[in-house]
């Protein structure tokens, strides 16, 4: 139908449509908005598991999403129990070191050499002494406890949502998976098949690279602690893991770690630290992270960079994955689209 060929009546009945349709958008914007983090976590991880998830297509339905499920929460619950049980008298001695290093160390006569930086921290001392001699301040005790006791409250919430609408991913994937063909098919066309593809092969990629790049990073930072003798290898190997997330940030941990061995005097160890995080751990991004991304398309590094950085200010924690995948998928239908092009124009 051409545009000519309408009436009045038709434009105001598609306009009608138009805006019922962008109320209804609206309202269930509304509804569905506290639970997008939890909906895109349960979306990463269901399509990082898929391939495992295609080989129990022989069972029920029901039962291997429940398997798939449980299999994700062991996955992660699991390792958090450790983590926790095990960090818990890491962090403890961790801070019974850094008492003993602020009580034993001469940084008094260190900051003496500095008038400037002296006088704020005996400021800042003196404010300290004197609110400990007024007694403790239960309320705001009473507050940081309380927000520290709803922030777990609603990680806890996140979390249970992920794992229920992971079964339902798992349950109807493919079905959700057809209907959004069969959409993108009628707003781009048969091309949308070439898109989907480049699309999830690059999802996957860059999941798997940012994984297997932190975790390998958190290993080997984990060993060098370890070795070094430092106090808590676990814990600082566990920052560093969450710290590789983040661009240029595992020498922030490991190299205050090398430093701190230093200023203790212990000149080989901190020394050997150092070399070991810059030589190797730094490095390791260089060859996982190409090799994992590369199966699916090559993503350059400022890409990479600009999509973690810009990920977590956007989309918070979250943005460490979406943001990365938001340029990965653009590049790879900008990358879809020159091959179409170049096939219309011929040799």
């Amino acid at each position: 139908m051409r545009l000519a060929d309408l009436t009045v009546g038709d434009l105001q009945r598609w306009l009608g449509l138009f805006l019922a349709a962008a109320v209804l958008l609206w309202l269930a914007w509304l509804v569905l908005a506290p639970f997008l983090s939890a909906l895109v976590w349960a979306a990463i991880l269901v399509y990082a598991t898929w391939p495992l998830r295609a080989r129990l297509t022989r069972l029920p339905p029901v039962l291997m999403a429940t398997l798939m499920t449980g299999l994700l929460g062991l996955i992660f619950v699991l390792p958090v129990l450790f983590l926790a049980t095990t960090l818990g008298s890491e962090l403890r001695h961790t801070l019974s070191a850094l008492a003993g290093l602020l009580r034993d160390w001469p940084w008094q006569q260190k900051l003496a050499q500095w008038p400037w930086l002296a006088q704020p921290v005996d400021a800042w001392l003196g404010r300290l002494r004197s609110g400990l001699a007024g007694g403790p301040d239960l309320g705001a005790w009473a507050q940081r406890l309380g927000g520290l006791a709803g922030g777990i409250g609603r990680a806890a919430a996140v979390a249970l949502l992920t794992l229920v609408s992971a079964f339902f991913l798992y349950r109807h994937g493919e079905l959700l998976v057809a209907h959004f063909r069969l959409l993108a098919v009628s707003v781009i066309g048969q091309r949308a098949d070439a898109y989907l593809g480049a699309v999830g092969s690059t999802i996957r990629a860059v999941i798997y690279g940012i994984l297997a790049t932190a975790l390998a990073q958190g290993t080997l930072a984990g060993i060098g602690y370890a070795v070094a003798g430092l106090p808590a290898p676990i814990l600082l190997a566990v920052i560093t893991l969450l710290f590789s997330f983040i661009p240029f940030g595992t020498p922030i941990v490991w190299g205050s770690a090398g430093i701190w061995l230093l200023l203790q005097g212990q000149t080989a160890a901190g020394v050997g630290l150092l070399l070991w995080g810059a030589l190797v751990v730094s490095w390791i991004d260089n060859l996982i992270r190409p090799l994992v991304i590369a199966s699916a398309i090559h993503i350059p590094f400022l890409l990479v960079l600009f999509g973690v950085l810009g990920g977590i200010l956007a989309f918070g924690f979250l943005g460490i994955f979406v943001g990365p995948i938001i340029l990965a998928v653009l590049l790879a239908v900008w990358a879809e689209w020159l091959s179409h092009a170049r096939a219309r124009q011929g040799p």
